[in-house]
């Protein structure tokens, strides 16, 4: 699937765009503040129900309007669907796909994965675990069916037991209510990650060797027990400081993703451009596991990439974006041909983004 039209009114200084997209790179040009990251973001909120830049709707809604509404049509060579969301200063929401009210995120998701690399995306290697782990889930609920169940079921326990824990007088561990469902779905999400992190550490140290990194780079799934058995042992050790704390300190909630370059935690010894770098092959090498395990492949959204790599290595990144045949949406305030190179130019979809308004290069 691909995202092969665009419209979108009335979302932040956007009062209406219509964009014709390519499925190959598409790219997004104008200076500081013309509307091209809002694009993205409606982008964003098209596939994920919500922006990545701030939780509050009244600051999506153009200034003056009511109603922000984004659609468009995703498309592949077998079929195609219409998706909609609109947003209202009141607080009502619709989300229609084909028409039709849809309740569940996850459709969304499924018919139009994305991959965001917004600026710091060094983040992801330099940042606490929590925007690891949930890299690693956005990729596994695209390729284990069973898995946002098993992970809403978890969540569910772990908030459950959180209460039983502040109130219950009991000091006995086999009485903990939650505590099974915890370490069998516990378990079965760390035993997805595990192997979901094996295979995406031999994607980005393929990746890293193609876009002639000068280190080595190794991912670890580091979690709690991948056995029922090992994660009621840890849960057991654990219970008196979570019953003094009332929270539960063991479990995949608390996992990271260890990140290693040359055999020293990367946080400790990297430079920011390594970083960049680094998480680059991370998202090239999500990309391509998500496309051999389940065919699905993201559409990439890159915000002011030009800034984050250099020349030679962003040159590597799109032919690598290229040879995986992800559609790209990305921004720039230079021209497009410094982004993606000259030879890519002809293929490249240009659009000029200025005070809110969008126009195709003809």
């Amino acid at each position: 699937m691909y995202l092969a039209t665009l419209n979108v009114s009335h979302f932040r200084n956007i009062a209406l765009a219509d964009l014709a997209l390519s499925p190959g790179i598409n790219l997004l040009v104008g200076e500081n503040g013309a509307g091209k990251t809002a694009l993205l973001e409606a982008i964003h909120l098209l596939a994920r129900g919500r922006s990545f830049r701030t939780p509050q709707t009244r600051q999506l809604i153009r200034h003056g309007e009511k109603e922000l509404l984004v659609r468009g049509e995703v498309a592949s060579s077998a079929m195609s669907h219409k998706l909609a969301r609109s947003k209202s200063s009141t607080g009502v929401n619709e989300a229609r796909i084909d028409g039709q009210s849809v309740n569940r995120q996850s459709r969304y998701a499924e018919l139009l994965p994305l991959q965001t690399l917004l600026p710091g995306i060094g983040d992801l290697v330099l940042d606490g675990p929590a925007i690891r782990r949930e890299f690693v889930d956005w990729g596994l609920f695209h390729v284990e069916q069973s898995y946002l169940a098993t992970a809403q079921r978890f969540r569910k326990a772990l908030t459950q037991r959180a209460a039983w824990l502040k109130e219950s007088p009991t000091e006995d561990f086999s009485m903990d209510p939650w505590v099974a469902t915890l370490a069998a779905a516990g378990a079965e999400i760390s035993s997805w990650r595990h192997r979901f992190v094996v295979a995406l550490n031999a994607q980005v140290q393929q990746t890293l060797v193609r876009m002639r990194a000068d280190f080595s780079c190794d991912l670890r799934y580091h979690g709690s027990g991948f056995s029922e058995e090992e994660a009621l042992e840890q849960l057991a050790a654990s219970f008196e400081r979570d019953k003094r704390y009332a929270t539960t300190h063991v479990g995949p909630h608390r996992a990271d993703v260890d990140i290693r370059v040359d055999g020293i935690s990367a946080r400790a010894v990297v430079s920011r451009g390594q970083a960049k770098l680094i998480a680059s092959a991370i998202a090239l090498g999500y990309s391509a596991e998500l496309a051999a395990r389940s065919g699905a492949k993201p559409v990439v959204l890159l915000d002011d990439f030009g800034a984050e790599l250099d020349e030679s290595h962003r040159e590597r990144f799109f032919a690598e974006l290229r040879s995986l045949g992800c559609q790209v949406i990305a921004t720039t305030t230079d021209q497009p041909e410094h982004l993606v190179g000259l030879s890519s130019l002809d293929t490249t979809r240009v659009f000029h983004v200025e005070h809110g308004s969008v126009t195709q290069n003809s």
